[in-house]
């Protein structure tokens, strides 16, 4: 019996039609996992931000337990002259350190949603 033999013309074109099956099969994997973070993003980036809070939280309690001092300040009180400015001024590295972990995940979520619309598209306001 004889074995049918590809020629390498043959051979090459059902090559070209494996490979553009392939990236055909790759880009709606992509468009897939695109559509997911776009329709996710927003719960994806709460879990992250929640699930480092919990670990923040975890980490100060576990030092307030145990008495470290390293990463809990204390909270200074005493000054001469107007006790309101006094005690804003002498506990701004501890107020400032507050207000970041307050807002930073504000910023990030705003970033993301920036991002996302720049590559996503959408319509434009005008």
């Amino acid at each position: 019996m004889k074995s049918n033999k590809l020629t390498p013309l043959d051979e090459l074109h059902l090559e070209k039609k494996r490979l553009r099956e392939e990236r055909a099969i790759s880009g709606q994997r992509l468009s897939y996992q695109l559509q997911y973070l776009a329709d996710n993003w927003g719960s994806m980036l709460t879990k992250g931000v929640t699930g480092s809070l919990k670990n923040k939280l975890a980490e100060t309690m576990e030092n307030l337990s145990y008495g470290s001092h390293s990463s809990v300040q204390p909270f200074k009180t005493k000054r001469p002259g107007n006790p309101f400015l006094n005690l804003a001024l002498a506990n701004l590295p501890l107020i400032t350190g507050i207000a970041w972990r307050i807002t930073k995940p504000a910023i990030f979520a705003l970033a993301a949603r920036k991002i996302t619309g720049r590559i996503f598209g959408g319509k434009r306001r005008r």
